[in-house]
């Protein structure tokens, strides 16, 4: 470990009896377990990914790690899962990073390390999420960063292990630490070495272009005593320049199930329009850039764009209630109906049913 690293606070990997319990039943009962790779931050797309897997309530996703971080939206993607029944976690670097924040009084104060490595657009999530309000936003993230922290660093099944970043292939894998558990990369992945010889290893932390299969899972070439692969990278990169997605994997099939980034978390774009006639040219990254724009002041940039996009956003419904019979009040003849600070004048040729359906949505803004 060097810089930064040697600062943290390690201890011995965590397990939790009850998570492992509770998913190998799952197995046991033919239920879907999936795992997720990193997500950071993208909250819109996470979410688009579990809509497609059509849970059941039995089933589980496990995300390995680094929810947060670089992403527009770690806020409300922590707010989800800590509220969604099917979605278990393990810790990853980034969660580690940002507990250091964590004072011992009580407190907040953001650990510089962290806020240089992703942070900044984690931090400004909150700020968004709570309109300026640092106060609010510091008293959340101690929340859900006091919550992070409780999190396993591993899982442990009959058959399977879950971890966020690897193994060292030369520590008995019983007396491993939370820094070979969250930080690991080529001295793991590129070990011909089996670790486990009865249970098959799924990772994220280092995104498969590393094994030059962006957008892809990878299985290793290795296998464990019944035949099936000795580890499973799914970490595709959720904002790689091949095929930016999160999977979500069957743990017992390997079935995987893609969701694309969604445009409006491609922070990582530079849309270049080529010469007319030409198609956009896309997937070209900005070279000095590691984080969304919530990162930029914090997010004070996206509640400035939020404030001065706000008149466009009152057009648009004022053209909605147009449509259905509503207008700015010009003149003193006419019905009328309130809704908020504006007085609308109701068409006359539009049928009674449908003046008393706006008027009822009216008494109800």
């Amino acid at each position: 470990m060097k810089g930064f690293k040697k600062s943290l606070s390690y201890r011995r990997g965590i397990r939790c009896s009850h998570t492992e319990t509770k998913l190998q039943n799952c197995l046991d009962a033919n239920y879907k377990v999936y795992v997720v790779g990193d997500i950071h931050g993208h909250f819109e797309t996470f979410r688009a990914l579990i809509h497609r897997l059509k849970l059941q309530p039995e089933d589980i996703v496990l995300c390995l790690g680094d929810m947060i971080d670089r992403g527009p939206d770690s806020a409300g993607l922590i707010s989800f899962i800590r509220n969604h029944q099917n979605i278990i976690c393990i810790k990853g670097n980034h969660e580690q990073m940002a507990i250091q924040s964590l004072t011992d009084s009580g407190g907040f104060e953001a650990w510089k390390p962290w806020m240089q490595r992703g942070g900044k657009s984690t931090y400004g999530s909150y700020i968004v999420q709570s309109n300026g309000d640092l106060w609010k936003a510091k008293a959340k993230m101690i929340d859900d960063f006091s919550w992070l922290d409780t999190l396993p660093t591993e899982i442990v099944l009959d058959a399977y292990r879950f971890v966020h970043a690897g193994y060292d292939p030369h520590v008995p894998i019983c007396k491993q630490s939370e820094a070979e558990h969250l930080w690991i990369r080529k001295q793991w992945y590129q070990s011909d070495k089996v670790v486990d010889s009865k249970r098959t290893i799924f990772f994220g932390h280092s995104t498969t272009t590393k094994f030059g299969l962006g957008g892809d899972i990878v299985p290793s070439c290795h296998t464990i005593d019944d035949g099936r692969s000795a580890w499973v990278a799914v970490d595709v990169g959720a904002y790689n320049h091949v095929l930016p997605s999160l999977v979500a994997v069957d743990v017992k099939s390997l079935k995987v199930i893609r969701q694309q980034t969604l445009p409006s978390e491609q922070w990582f774009v530079d849309g270049v329009q080529g010469s007319v006639g030409k198609k956009l040219q896309r997937w070209k990254r900005h070279s000095s850039r590691q984080e969304s724009d919530t990162a930029i002041h914090y997010g004070l940039h996206i509640l400035k764009h939020q404030i001065h996009s706000s008149p466009q956003r009152e057009r648009l419904e004022i053209a909605k209630l147009r449509a259905v019979g509503l207008k700015m009040m010009g003149r003193r003849h006419g019905s009328s109906a309130k809704i908020g600070n504006y007085t609308f004048r109701v068409y006359p040729q539009k049928k009674k049913a449908v003046y008393e359906n706006i008027i009822q949505r009216a008494e109800v803004v």
